[in-house]
């Protein structure tokens, strides 16, 4: 009996490895992704304060002018920042499709080998 119920654990286990291995990546790559649109977010959200706080300090057309040139630099920065964010949002989306297809590569090279020595063979 401990037999039987131990083959028919067999094709579970290599499942539930799977499954196991997938979560954990899903969880790791979300974890990477959240980190990295939360520092895009401070970073944008102190950007937004700053020029901000450098309009409330205009107090005549000097200031104005400044303040304009003040802009230009912070959407300079600003599209540099999001251009950075891009390169590594791509990174991320890599390593993650790297890591799939390797996952997926083990799960083939699991699941065929028991498939094919479980396959009865017709007499002939």
């Amino acid at each position: 009996m401990h037999d039987l119920s131990n083959s028919l654990m067999e094709p579970w286990k290599n499942s539930m490895t799977v499954a196991v291995e997938t979560n954990r990546l899903a969880l790791d790559n979300f974890q990477k992704l959240s980190t990295l649109q939360m520092k895009m977010l401070r970073s944008c959200m102190d950007l937004g304060i700053e020029r901000l706080k450098a309009a409330s300090e205009i107090k005549d057309a000097e200031g104005l002018l400044a303040f304009q040139a003040g802009q230009i630099e912070a959407t300079m920065s600003l599209s540099e920042k999001l251009i950075d964010e891009g390169k590594a949002l791509a990174d991320l989306s890599e390593g993650i499709m790297a890591e799939c297809s390797k996952l997926t590569g083990e799960v083939i090279g699991q699941s065929s080998q028991p498939l094919r020595s479980q396959v009865p063979r017709k007499a002939a």
